[in-house]
C-alpha cells in the first residue's frame, strides 16, 4: 500500500510506502511518474520507506522496467528509512544512471525533501 505525499513543488513527488506493493499498485506509480515525467522532463522523486516495497516479483519487476527505461529522466532520488540492502539499491541505481541519490534515516522526510527540492 501507499499514498502520494503532496508537498506542491512542481517536477518532485513523494511517495509513502507503508506494506508492499502489488503488481497493480507498482503501476500505478509508474503511470503518475510518467505522467510527470511528460509534464516536466526531468523528475525528483522522495519514497518514505516504512515497508519492504515487493509483495512479489511482479511487483519487483514493473519497478525494474521503470527503472530502465527513465534512467536519465530522475534528477534526484531521496529514500527515507529502509534497509541495508534497498539503500545498496538505491546506491546501485545511481551509479547506473545520472541520478544524484541519498538515504536519509528514518522519520527525516522534510530533510529529504528539503535536499530534494533545493
Amino acid at each position: 500500500m501507499y499514498e502520494r505525499l503532496n508537498k506542491g513543488a512542481p517536477g518532485a513527488v513523494a511517495y509513502r510506502i507503508t506494506s508492499p506493493l502489488t503488481r497493480t499498485e507498482a503501476e500505478q506509480i509508474a503511470d503518475e511518474l510518467e505522467g510527470t515525467i511528460s509534464e516536466a522532463g526531468k523528475i525528483s522523486i522522495l519514497i518514505d520507506l516504512q515497508a519492504f516495497p515487493y509483495a512479489d516479483l511482479g511487483s519487483l519487476w514493473e519497478d525494474l522496467k521503470f527503472d530502465v527505461k527513465h534512467l536519465n529522466d530522475i534528477h534526484r532520488l531521496a529514500l527515507v528509512g529502509g534497509s541495508r540492502v534497498e539503500q545498496w539499491s538505491v546506491r546501485i541505481f545511481a551509479g547506473l544512471s545520472l541520478t544524484s541519490c541519498r538515504c536519509f534515516p528514518e522519520g527525516r522526510v522534510e530533510q529529504a525533501w528539503a535536499w530534494l527540492t533545493e
